[in-house]
């Protein structure tokens, strides 16, 4: 995506064919490929930047870690199939016959019609190298962080800037958690030294790989994490959390290291700021440490 300081526009999520044109030819001007397909997959629409990217020979996508997406994984595929969007994926673009690798980041929306089908899916691409995002390393993503390999907490919270200000424009809802592991200074003196950083690594895996596949994940302070989940109720979205605090309290190593258990505050967005927004779940995390541990507190003014 582009960099901090320029905000993409929004598409309206029932734009006519025009509007879509109109869009893409502003993206255009911002060098951000965009392609528009049919409810049945194929390429409706592409603007100029998007053929540059993609050339006019049959490409292979790979995911951030270098491996072929297949058909279903691909972002348009997953909005036909969903009916949600796919925000801010980190993606390759790999061109056989040069061999020559491209790395974007992509986003994908569906487009409805009136009677609420699925009339067009939006896949945006943004060339990683041409704003600035790569770290000099294929596959180092300065949007990452290394150890944990979830968004790191510069990016996390420019992601949760731009789901506040979609829900503002469309009135969807989304929840936030801020997660923390328990007794985390413990770990280093209680167990060999690497233990932390193997601690983190883990959590963040079991995140990655146990929520949906459209919820945002990031590093937040050293023994943290933020997790943005799009258009959930919160609920909804406590099934999925309370599954996840289950199964880290279930992956015990061995007897020789303690429990692991994590902790956390969530909160549903009803038009806060950010900073407020993450306030709210902070005190929720200290509330649920507080109470105890290896639990998770909710607001329930929102009930």
């Amino acid at each position: 995506m582009p960099d901090s300081q320029t905000r993409l526009p929004l598409v309206d999520l029932r734009a006519d064919d025009l509007e879509i044109e109109h869009y893409a030819a502003l993206l255009d001007s911002l060098g951000i490929g965009l392609l528009s397909f049919a409810a049945d997959g194929s390429v409706h629409l592409r603007n100029s930047r998007a053929t540059d990217l993609l050339g006019d020979t049959p490409t292979i996508w790979e995911d951030e870690n270098g491996q072929p997406l297949t058909d279903d994984q691909r972002l348009e595929m997953q909005v036909l199939h969903t009916r949600q969007a796919v925000h801010q994926r980190a993606m390759g673009i790999r061109n056989p016959p040069s061999g020559t690798q491209t790395w974007c980041k992509g986003s994908a929306f569906p487009v409805f019609s009136a009677d609420g089908k699925l009339r067009r899916v939006l896949l945006i691409l943004a060339d990683l190298r041409q704003h600035g995002r790569m770290a000099g390393d294929r596959q180092q993503l300065p949007t990452h962080d290394p150890l944990t390999e979830v968004f790191n907490q510069r990016y996390i919270q420019l992601l949760l800037d731009d789901e506040i200000r979609r829900a503002r424009r469309y009135g969807t809802p989304f929840v936030l958690a801020l997660i923390a592991i328990d007794r985390f200074g413990d770990l280093g003196q209680a167990n060999a030294i690497h233990a932390e950083p193997r601690v983190l690594a883990r959590v963040g895996q079991l995140m990655c790989k146990n929520l949906r596949e459209f919820d945002m994940v990031g590093r937040f302070g050293s023994d943290q994490f933020l997790l943005i989940l799009p258009n959930v109720r919160v609920s909804e979205a406590m099934f999925g959390l309370e599954r996840l605090r289950e199964l880290v309290e279930a992956s015990h190593w061995s007897d020789s290291e303690p429990l692991l258990t994590i902790s956390g505050g969530v909160t549903e967005y009803t038009g806060e700021d950010t900073p407020v927004l993450i306030e709210h779940a902070a005190s929720l995390l200290t509330a649920a440490r507080e109470a105890g541990q290896n639990r998770l507190c909710v607001n329930m003014d929102i009930f």
